[in-house]
């Protein structure tokens, strides 16, 4: 195995990993939002609607946007330690594995602690920063259950909150995702910028029917130290790329050696089926090793366990 190959190796085992973080973090909160819709329907049960006058009316609203400004402001400092802690846990990591995989630590810098908390907290999702995001989402539901309940005032229907909250839940599972994808890339990259060792990079994607087309067709390309294309002509962008987007950058540290373009077949190929059932649990290691399902499959179906950012970081000690 080349030193390049073991680097894909880990780097696609951690973040396989990171996603059972993401799964566990989505759980929580979504089980948040759950209590969330929850509370809000007692409010507006206990209530005849069409009975309130403008000030009762604004009463209640008020109640219902310090519980919604409430989750969000817990949902946005979990989520943000979360980017903290995969962030932090990255930097540390990224140098051990160049250790272990180059043979010895000449020349190996670590990113510094003040390098670490400005990535960290200066993440963007779709080009707005993490506070921004939720301010956004925050007036979005608001607003929604605003409109439902003064609707619900003037004509006396029950206001229906299910599709709201379901559009709520949909955002969490697409920005959890997001935003740990954006911090371990940025760490990476940055890391690979300020070492010699690494030459150049490669864009590595999960391949299933959810992976996107910008993604799907830049699956395994390379771009050198300076972000210069070898061999075809797309610009280096870093990922993620899209929301959801699953991909991650591949530090190389040689340009010159033919890329073995590591699928997610031949990554379990390269794993034992210890290592599978490790990481995977017994019954779906084995399955992997079997080729009756697929690392798409496991991602897509919800077959990972979810991790704790505590199991996450003892692994990677």
């Amino acid at each position: 195995m080349t030193t390049d190959q073991q680097i894909a190796n880990d780097l696609i085992k951690r973040q396989l990993d990171t996603i059972r973080v993401e799964i566990g973090l989505e759980n929580d909160l979504q089980r948040q939002i759950g209590q969330l819709e929850k509370n809000i329907e007692a409010l507006i049960a206990g209530v005849d609607l069409t009975a309130l006058n403008k000030t009762q009316l604004k009463q209640l609203l008020k109640q219902i946007e310090l519980a919604i400004d409430d989750f969000y402001s817990s949902c946005e400092e979990q989520i943000q330690q979360t980017i903290n802690d995969i962030g932090d846990n990255e930097a540390r990591y990224l140098p051990r594995l160049f250790i272990s995989a180059t043979d010895g630590n000449s020349g190996i810098k670590h990113l510094s602690d003040a390098q670490i908390t400005s990535l960290t907290a200066g993440i963007l999702l779709g080009g707005l920063t993490l506070k921004e995001t939720f301010a956004v989402q925050e007036a979005q539901l608001f607003n929604a259950v605003k409109r439902q309940i003064r609707t619900g005032a003037v004509d006396g229907v029950i206001p229906e909150l299910a599709g709201i909250f379901k559009k709520t839940n949909n955002w969490i599972k697409a920005t959890v995702p997001t935003a740990t994808g954006a911090i371990r890339n940025q760490i990476i990259y940055v890391f690979g910028r300020i070492n010699s060792k690494v030459k150049g990079w490669q864009h590595y994607s999960i391949i299933d029917e959810r992976t996107s087309a910008i993604c799907f067709s830049r699956n395994h390309l390379i771009w050198d130290k300076d972000k210069q294309p070898i061999g075809h002509d797309q610009i280096f962008q870093l990922p993620p790329l899209h929301c959801r987007c699953r991909s991650i950058v591949l530090p190389l540290t040689d340009l010159q050696a033919e890329s073995d373009g590591m699928t997610n077949e031949k990554w379990i190929n390269s794993r034992s089926l210890a290592q599978l059932q490790e990481q995977f649990g017994k019954g779906i290691g084995k399955m992997l090793k079997s080729g009756e399902v697929t690392i798409a499959d496991i991602v897509k179906n919800g077959g990972l366990q979810p991790m704790t950012l505590t199991e996450l970081k003892e692994k990677y000690h």
